[in-house]
């Protein structure tokens, strides 16, 4: 497992690597589409989206982390970010 280090700059993320934190942390469904990703938390049922670009923009991603994962359900920075490096 990764150590915390604080937060990364997160500004060369690809969805493959948003989707390998998510798996690492657990408790999601990945809807794959074309355009998007659905991610829904399985125990609140509390959707998201992650754009299927080559890269994610690092605004879209810090509001997706500090808002639907660490404010909405709950996860914290440390369990976050020690998955999330990229």
């Amino acid at each position: 497992m990764a150590r915390y280090r604080g937060k990364p700059k997160l500004a060369s993320c690809s969805p493959n690597d948003v989707l390998r934190a998510l798996k690492k942390i657990g408790g999601f469904n990945i809807l794959e589409g074309n355009k998007h990703i659905k991610v829904v938390h399985i125990k609140t049922g509390k959707p998201s989206t992650i754009p299927r670009h080559e890269k994610v923009n690092r605004h879209l991603l810090r509001d997706f982390v500090d808002n639907y994962l660490i404010r909405d359900l709950g996860y914290s920075e440390e369990t976050v970010y020690a998955h999330l490096w990229c």
